[in-house]
């Protein structure tokens, strides 16, 4: 059996209802991030590389940001960070971190956002990914983790949320666990300072919140239907909660973990 693709798989862009996923998910993380780069003082003239772009919010946030510096944005597809003028800056490039690099030493920051825990070796990845920075430089990796699903109070929508994630397992080979381990990775890879906070998603609360677990719900149907994880009648039900004014209930965190190559 080949290993799992992640662009013909349940998150490719060319999936239907990706790009507005996408949008969904940038607007729902970019605060964090973009505290996390206001706290590291991303400077005017830095040189900045974006991994697993996607839609390209955060990298135009760069671009903005380092209008001296130069920032490039990566993705195995880059369709969706071509749709919208790109600034002069910015650079798009297809790329694929498992197998292509920069330059060691030559990027000030290198961020991923929801990218490592898709890959067959994330420690791997984040080691290659440090050696592009200069010394001084940051990364900055941020991946979701799930809580257990038997601490919830409402067990169809927990059985949902763990099927998606055996999902995403089977169709990206995601492993949701890594998201816990970035900094001892990061601390093994020698990077210093390292540092962590976390982005709760509670669903049932905030409309946003909401109309993107549907929309990965919607996306995720299919396969956890053909695949036997669940019947539609029990994921109805389990989307259900979600209509429900009394419902609150966490989806997943957010993990931002952030090290700088020693001087």
């Amino acid at each position: 059996m080949s290993d799992p693709v992640y662009q013909d798989g349940v998150l490719a862009h060319g999936t239907r209802g990706e790009r507005e996923r996408l949008r969904l998910l940038e607007e729902l993380n970019d605060p964090a991030t973009v505290a996390v780069f206001e706290q590291l003082g991303v400077a005017a003239d830095w040189h900045c590389v974006e991994a697993g772009a996607g839609h390209g919010s955060i990298a135009r946030w760069l671009a903005a940001r380092c209008p001296d510096g130069r920032v490039t944005a990566t993705d195995l597809d880059t369709a969706l960070l071509e749709a919208s003028p790109v600034p002069a800056n910015l650079t798009v490039a297809r790329h694929d971190v498992t197998r292509d690099g920069f330059p060691a030493g030559s990027q000030d920051l290198v961020h991923a956002r929801a990218l490592l825990g898709h890959l067959p070796d994330p420690e791997l990845a984040l080691d290659r990914m440090a050696g592009w920075l200069r010394p001084g430089g940051w990364i900055v990796v941020e991946d979701p983790t799930y809580l257990p699903a038997a601490a919830s109070p409402y067990p169809r929508f927990a059985e949902l949320l763990e099927a998606c994630q055996q999902l995403l397992a089977r169709a990206h080979g995601t492993d949701h666990s890594w998201a816990r381990r970035i900094p001892a990775a990061m601390a093994r890879a020698g990077l210093t300072d390292v540092g962590m906070t976390i982005r709760v998603a509670v669903c049932g609360t905030d409309d946003t919140e909401d109309a993107f677990w549907r929309r990965c719900f919607a996306q995720a149907t299919p396969g956890l239907i053909a695949t036997g994880l669940m019947t539609a009648e029990q994921i109805t039900a389990a989307v259900a909660h979600l209509d429900d004014p009394a419902f609150a209930d966490t989806a997943w965190m957010m993990v931002s973990c952030w090290g700088r190559r020693p001087a």
